[in-house]
């Protein structure tokens, strides 16, 4: 919002003014610079009084009685140049308003997502906890009295299995993991659950029905068939499959 809109004159009528009146003027004049001030490092919002500003707000900045802007010397000039005033103000905050509530939505819907990811992030690293503390466990138990000894088969399948996976590039998608509640990321970084599959008709491939998990489409459901989600996808980090399974069905 500028703060470079042309204040009212506030004059009252002709050869009525004195020295009080002059001085009250000069208040509701530096009240309304000061309130567009406020707006202005406000980004577009009026701090006070819940985001409105009417006569009533003026004159209590002004210390100015409402009743002033009623009597004959005020009422028909600075009263109606206040009016305007005002009325042009409250057209520049409501487009100041839906403004930021549409930035607050955007905000909203990512932070939905975000707290989303985290959330699969961390059950995935909590499967990852899991396992090393078995690892750690069996271990433990392998090296009582038995320091020199090979380990047991299941014990180095645990390791090599925890090793290989730590290493292996991403699995693409494969048909049994199309379950309903099967959550995906997408190599740019969507989320995605999986709704079930079908059978597309022009072709009869087997399609995935699958909608997002963030953003403003969360009811639409989606669909690919199953052969372009498989599909590994070149990017500036080598090339990688299009879509992951980073949870199960429950």
């Amino acid at each position: 919002m500028s703060s470079n809109h042309t204040l009212p004159t506030l004059q009252t009528a002709p050869d009525k003014g004195n020295a009080r009146t002059e001085a009250a003027l000069r208040r509701l004049r530096q009240a309304m610079a000061d309130i567009e001030r406020d707006i202005d490092q406000h980004q577009g919002i009026y701090p006070f009084n819940h985001g409105r500003v009417t006569q009533s707000e003026l004159c209590r900045r002004a210390d100015v009685k409402k009743a002033t802007l009623q009597n004959p010397l005020h009422k028909d000039s600075t009263r109606v140049e206040i009016l305007s005033w005002l009325e042009a103000l409250g057209s520049r905050l409501i487009l100041s308003r839906d403004s930021v509530r549409e930035r607050v939505t955007a905000v909203a819907d990512d932070l939905a997502a975000e707290v989303q990811r985290l959330t699969l992030e961390n059950q995935a690293l909590r499967m990852r906890l899991a396992e090393s503390e078995q690892l750690i466990a069996q271990l433990g138990q392998d090296n009582t009295g038995r320091k020199h000894e090979t380990a047991p088969a299941s014990l180095s399948a645990l390791v090599t299995a925890i090793a290989e996976r730590e290493h292996m590039p991403p699995i693409p998608l494969n048909p049994d993991q199309c379950k309903p509640g099967v959550q995906l990321r997408h190599y740019k970084g969507g989320l995605y659950t999986v709704v079930g599959t079908c059978l597309i008709e022009a072709t009869l491939e087997l399609g995935v029905l699958y909608k997002p998990l963030q953003g403003d489409k969360q009811d639409t459901v989606w669909m690919r068939p199953l052969a372009d989600m498989q599909e590994m996808v070149s990017t500036e980090n080598g090339t990688v499959p299009r879509f992951v399974v980073i949870a199960e069905a429950e």
